[in-house]
């Protein structure tokens, strides 16, 4: 296998390939420095061309010991430096084996600082990529797995206690079944849009486009005036306009996320502000809403997937833990941004920095700003 691989190797075909046309050019060469040195003795005066027939023997006999060795020597550091060139390349290929085998671990180590290098960086970042992806689908999974049990254990209690005669049917059960059952609709729909963000698609990419902020601030916000009226709760919209590019229906489903659990846990008296502001190369969307307290711990964790602040309040609202993690992939992996939230009190502001991509420049790092 060995043998049969150093064969099909790229350094082994380049190393024949060159050496066939050397060995064209140098023996083409060779036979014309032949012709010509012959012609010369040729040429000679009567008397001093009488070693021609020696000459033309002893040309040949070097000619022949010579086109050889130099053939042999000259593919050899062919070969020797092919190897070494194409080892970077090697390397990447042994690093894609391991990809493809779904171990992510180990980081590409490949000091070239030509198109190999560049390929190197690129791979790294699909290797980042792959390993968050593939926890990210382990985690959801699991925490799905454990979202889901309450709901069914309790439809499960409910058509147990039923079938065991311990209660009967009325319209307060029923209401409690459909509730339990909306809960697992909620979450599966919710599932659905965070594995639509889950991954930076060409698709997504292509949809990108310039958009002005203001209006779309001004759009979100209409939507919720309505629901923010029948609870009597104060809402206004300011914003500065800004034009950038953007995924205008992702940068949108963020901002309703966000005005929904607004909306969801609203406590207090004070009014819900959206605001945009323009800065230099980034804009800024800040929402700021009363709320119940937070912990350190949840302004932590509240992006993470199925992450409740207080579990109880949110089945009761029914929230699923969703809907800030889709914010989060959005704004920071689709648009390489920053989410963030800080309290003072029980007053929350939220805040989302994106940066400029006008002319298709990111001015800013992934997953923050200065």
């Amino acid at each position: 296998m060995f043998r049969n691989r150093s064969f099909s190797s790229l350094t082994f075909q380049l190393t024949i390939v060159h050496t066939l046309i050397i060995s064209f050019l140098v023996g083409l060469s060779s036979y014309f420095i032949y012709l010509t040195a012959c012609n010369l003795v040729d040429q000679l005066p009567p008397g001093e061309g009488e070693g021609g027939v020696f000459f033309r023997e002893r040309l040949a006999a070097v000619l022949w010991v010579v086109i050889p060795v130099v053939i042999a020597i000259g593919g050899f550091f062919h070969y020797y430096f092919s190897k070494k060139i194409t080892m970077p390349l090697r390397q990447l290929g042994d690093s894609l084996e391991k990809l493809k085998a779904g171990k992510y671990e180990e980081e590409v180590r490949v000091t070239a600082f030509n198109e190999v290098g560049i390929l190197s960086g690129h791979i790294n970042e699909l290797r980042e990529r792959l390993k968050r992806n593939d926890e990210g689908r382990s985690k959801m999974l699991s925490d799905m797995a454990h979202d889901l049990r309450t709901p069914l254990s309790n439809i499960s209690g409910y058509f147990e206690a039923m079938r065991d005669g311990v209660i009967k049917g009325d319209a307060d059960l029923y209401a409690s079944l459909h509730k339990e059952s909306q809960r697992l609709i909620d979450m599966v729909e919710e599932v659905q849009e965070m594995s639509r963000w889950n991954e930076q698609t060409s698709e997504i990419l292509q949809q990108k486009k310039e958009e002005d902020l203001k209006a779309l601030l001004e759009e979100a916000g209409d939507l919720f005036r309505l629901k923010f009226a029948d609870k009597q709760i104060p809402f206004d919209v300011t914003a500065e306009p800004y034009r950038t590019v953007i995924h205008k229906e992702g940068i949108q489903k963020a901002v309703i996320n966000l005005l929904q659990n607004a909306y969801q846990y609203y406590e207090g008296t004070a009014s819900v502000r959206l605001s945009g502001k323009a800065g230099s190369s980034y804009y800024e969307i800040i929402l700021k809403t009363p709320g119940p307290a937070l912990t350190d711990e949840d302004r932590q964790s509240m992006f993470d997937r199925f992450y409740r602040a207080d579990s109880s309040r949110a089945r009761s609202s029914g929230g699923t833990g969703l809907g800030l993690a889709i914010v989060k992939n959005i704004i920071e992996d689709q648009h390489y941004g920053k989410v963030e939230v800080t309290s003072e009190d029980k007053v929350h502001t939220f805040r989302i920095q994106l940066p400029d991509e006008k002319d298709g420049k990111v001015h800013g790092n992934k997953g923050g700003l200065s």
